[in-house]
């Protein structure tokens, strides 16, 4: 590196997003935490789905879900009562659900194996990443 150059972030084939942080509907955030580094994917209720890694200031946008999915994932959420569910039992690896919607957040998190998460967690979390291509996945 020259001194006074600043490196360039790596390109994406993916155009990139602040939207997500603003947004005030329904979002359903998933991710994997290896150690510091952790991965996350969004689906808002506009039927964006998003990407990123760390705590990037933006989002790569994967494009959207059909409205049907969208209202089928957030249905599924009804199985959760995140007013009063507060698993929080994360492990070097570990996995997480956050509901949102606008400034309001839940979140649960799993990977301690003397703490298995509640099975409608996992289905959800399995069902969401199930929606993500493979070669999209970070």
């Amino acid at each position: 590196m020259v001194l006074g150059q600043e490196t360039s972030p790596k390109p994406t084939p993916f155009a990139v997003s602040k939207h997500p942080f603003t947004y005030e509907g329904q979002q359903l955030i998933v991710g994997q935490s290896i150690g510091n580094l952790e991965k996350e994917y969004r689906l808002l209720e506009d039927v964006g789905i998003y990407r990123r890694i760390n705590s990037a200031k933006e989002l790569e946008v994967l494009g959207g879900q059909t409205p049907k999915n969208v209202a089928t994932a957030f249905q599924s959420l009804k199985d959760i009562d995140f007013e009063k569910i507060t698993f929080q039992h994360p492990s070097r690896i570990s996995y997480f659900l956050i509901y949102k919607k606008g400034k309001k957040e839940h979140k649960v998190s799993w990977g301690d194996p003397k703490h298995p998460a509640p099975e409608g967690v996992v289905r959800v979390y399995k069902a969401f990443m199930g929606m993500i291509p493979k070669e999209m996945r970070l």
